[in-house]
């Protein structure tokens, strides 16, 4: 599939990229260790799983009370979440499972009828 204009979806949520502050939005696959040991001549040794384990970061720019209801769902869980991102070796989407570290919601002030929101960040970390 080619890129369909969005690099994370969570749940049925897309994330639109106008969402994602700019420069924020980080991706890495990092190694998953299965055993580790030391030898006799003090050499450490590692046992990797060949899959490696997603990381995603960004932050959601600030933003009003409707943007954020837009993407409000993603905030309902943190944990064994659906996840289609866009896989930045492979340059292709992917869907996994993941857990999200849990967002800290700001607001910045509240004129009328409305709501300011803070940059919110998000991390998320495949299992």
């Amino acid at each position: 599939m080619s890129y369909a204009g969005y690099r994370i979806k969570i749940g049925n949520t897309i994330v639109p990229n106008l969402l994602i502050s700019k420069g924020s939005y980080s991706f890495k696959k990092n190694k998953r260790v299965a055993g580790s040991w030391t030898d006799a001549n003090g050499i450490d040794h590692y046992a990797d799983h060949k899959a490696r384990k997603t990381v995603i970061q960004f932050s959601i720019k600030e933003r009003r009370l409707e943007e954020h209801q837009s993407i409000a769902a993603i905030f309902e869980n943190q944990d064994n979440l659906t996840v289609e991102y866009w896989d930045e070796y492979a340059c292709e989407y992917k869907t996994g499972r993941f857990r999200m570290a849990e967002p800290q919601i700001k607001h910045t002030e509240t004129p009328g009828n409305d709501i300011r929101y803070a940059a919110t960040q998000i991390a998320l970390t495949e299992y």
